[in-house]
């Protein structure tokens, strides 16, 4: 989601602002300084003099926001002297801010020629790089800053920043808890502080931090979110819930809430009521195949496979390089008996990921259905030399020994399934057919017995079942807010 990224450059653009008076005030004092050096001669003197005043001018039209009038004052200390490097960062200030991001550049970088200790022009440069989506080159340019200035602010937190934008939470922190330390103490910085404690999966300090960046800011939503997560981690999923609730009424357009309300849903056995949630998180976000996985296994869940195989087509669309989504195309395919579709799927999942034993067991079974059982042996066989304790390769393979009426072989494969997920009552059901083609009655009665058991146990509690060969997603990790 963009709304982090968002505040991100609005705060650089605010602290870059509020940075740049202060900033600017000391080069023109150093200014100054350099003309009382000069006083032996009177010209330069008087031409240096003159220079200061007018950069003091155009500082003073910059605090009031008219940059476009310090723009001609800029330009004349620059024609007077071009090596002004307080002129040319300047003017990179009040170019940047009319949105001449180029000829900013340029600007700053003129001034970092002219003097590379010039922290001021770095610091702008660095927020530039950030707010045009070079973080490598921020970053670089940041700790440049931080170098030279160790205490600075503004670099303290645009580092930070940009470490957290990143994802790298182990670098962000310390420089966004500095960044406080030294006097920006903001929404902005306890929520990022926030979050990359919760990221560090510190859970209790986490806590503390949103819970402040929550208090300063009570219509942001961000901080909501988190805290709900802070409260899943603790399986206290009402609170959670509580939290993404409060959080979707300011922002209804927040698909990682909706997701976990969703998930929250899902997770105490009420599916058809987590689809709207996951519907929604799909509308708003179409660019995590999560969204796809879930909606689509919630649909196979409750027998819509028609409309899991919709999703899950539109997953293929925009992932077409995914094996998952290939992979799960092809369970919802299989669901609805679409065994041409399912295997065209399978086959291309496999192509992507090679020797994957979930695809090959499905991709067995398929073309076994497909009445094509020398293929299909080959492929629970490959299935099982990747990973004999793969119960559904084991299982479709004795299955289909079974069908091709050699009995003897199947059992052995049939015992080790059963072996692997002694609550199968199918697995049951193919010994018993097995023994009794064998003409082991005893034996075969005894299988029936323990099919009839777990089958009752299975329709008496329909959720505890491990018999379900289409598997549905497993539970993934909670989507970050980008």
């Amino acid at each position: 989601m963009n709304v982090g990224r968002t505040k991100q450059f609005v705060g650089n653009r605010l602290i870059f602002a509020a940075g740049c008076s202060v900033i600017v005030i000391a080069l023109v004092t150093v200014c100054a300084q350099r003309a009382s050096k000069t006083n032996s001669q009177s010209q330069a003197t008087t031409q240096s003099e003159q220079a200061v005043a007018q950069l003091r001018e155009a500082v003073a039209l910059l605090e009031s926001g008219r940059a476009r009038e310090a723009e001609p004052l800029l330009r004349r200390v620059l024609v007077a002297n071009p090596k002004n490097f307080d002129a040319h960062n300047l003017l990179g200030i009040v170019l940047d801010q009319a949105g001449k991001t180029a000829e900013a550049e340029r600007e700053y970088q003129a001034a970092i020629r002219l003097n590379p200790s010039g922290v001021s022009a770095l610091a702008n440069l660095g927020v530039l790089f950030a707010r045009t989506g070079r973080p490598d080159e921020a970053i670089k340019t940041l700790t440049t800053v931080l170098r030279l200035a160790p205490d600075h602010p503004q670099a303290t937190l645009n580092l930070g920043l940009q470490y957290s934008q990143r994802g790298d939470d182990a670098k962000a922190l310390p420089l966004l808890q500095k960044a406080a330390a030294l006097g920006i103490d903001n929404y902005e910085v306890r929520y990022r502080v926030g979050l990359s404690l919760y990221n560090l999966a510190r859970y209790d300090e986490a806590l503390s931090a949103l819970e402040s960046a929550s208090a300063l800011s009570p219509d942001a939503a961000e901080p909501l979110y988190y805290l709900g997560l802070v409260y899943w981690s603790r399986q206290q999923d009402e609170t959670a819930a509580n939290f993404w609730d409060r959080a979707i009424q300011l922002r209804p357009s927040f698909p990682e809430v909706n997701f976990m309300l969703g998930e929250a849903l899902r997770k105490n056995h009420r599916s058809e009521a987590s689809l709207e949630f996951y519907q929604r998180a799909l509308a708003q976000d179409a660019t995590k195949f999560v969204y796809y996985a879930r909606l689509g296994g919630v649909y196979l869940q409750l027998g819509q496979s028609d409309n899991a195989l919709d999703v899950f087509g539109r997953g293929v669309q925009r992932f077409p390089r995914l094996p998952e989504a290939h992979y799960f195309a092809g369970i919802a395919a299989r669901a609805r008996a679409d065994y041409a579709r399912a295997e065209f799927e399978f086959r291309e999942s496999l192509r992507l990921r090679p020797r994957n034993v979930d695809t090959l067991a499905q991709l067995g079974f398929i073309v076994g259905e497909r009445d094509r059982y020398a293929e299909a042996e080959q492929l629970l066989r490959s299935a099982i030399a990747i990973d004999d304790r793969h119960f559904y390769a084991n299982y479709d393979l004795g299955r289909l020994l079974v069908k091709s009426r050699r009995y003897e072989e199947s059992l052995a494969i049939l015992k080790h399934a059963a072996a692997l997920k002694p609550k199968n009552p199918s697995v049951h059901y193919q010994m018993f057919i097995a023994l009794s083609r064998l003409k082991r009655k005893e034996e075969a009665q005894g299988e029936l017995a323990i099919f009839n058991q777990l089958d009752g146990e299975r329709k008496a509690q329909p959720r505890q079942s491990d018999d379900n060969e289409v598997e549905n997603p497993e539970s993934p990790a909670p989507p970050p807010v980008n």
